[in-house]
């Protein structure tokens, strides 16, 4: 990825005893998917390939556009960009799912975001 947007048309959540993940798709394939573990409250993410790294230690969400700012490791196990844009091609109920996901899984990053409300920052 050379660090333009990648197109999001599918959106994902899922949650089990041990784990909550954020799956966000394009033509019918995973491309990122963002993960709490329960177990030590450990978030990761893991791309297309299988690789797993650190989940970002920053991210936006403004309208449609998601924004993931990784660590250079991080970056380079993922093959992802240190500052990783996803436009969000879904509808609003999706935006809200990844919103709330998010501010989960990503509760010790720092972030932007959009709210209903307003716009919060950590």
């Amino acid at each position: 990825m050379d660090g333009t947007r990648l197109r999001v048309d599918r959106v994902d959540v899922r949650q089990d005893d041990d784990e909550r993940t954020l799956i966000l798709g394009a033509d019918g394939v995973h491309v990122r998917l963002i993960r709490l573990r329960y177990d030590g409250w450990v978030d990761e993410v893991i791309n297309s390939a299988g690789s797993a790294a650190p989940g970002p230690g920053a991210w936006t969400l403004i309208d449609r556009e998601l924004t993931l700012e990784f660590g250079e490791r991080a970056a380079a196990t993922l093959g992802f960009p240190r500052d990783c844009r996803l436009h969000l091609d879904v509808d609003e109920e999706a935006i809200r799912r990844v919103r709330a996901a998010l501010l989960e899984i990503l509760d010790c990053a720092c972030f932007v975001v959009d709210t209903a409300e307003g716009r919060i920052t950590s």
